[in-house]
């Protein structure tokens, strides 16, 4: 592959742009490892709940 050659404002935008990408991903991680926390919290409740 050819290499290619950016002028030094396009490589900060392009490097912000990667930056907040891992942010949002980190962010995502983050939620999801809550909702299944919550999930499991959930489950663990019900599961010990006698509705008889």
């Amino acid at each position: 592959m050819g290499s290619l050659r950016f002028s030094r404002a396009t490589y900060q935008l392009i490097e912000r742009a990667v930056e907040a990408l891992e942010h949002i991903g980190h962010e995502l991680e983050r939620y999801n490892d809550k909702q299944e926390r919550e999930r499991a919290e959930n489950r663990d409740v019900s599961a010990g709940r006698d509705d008889s």
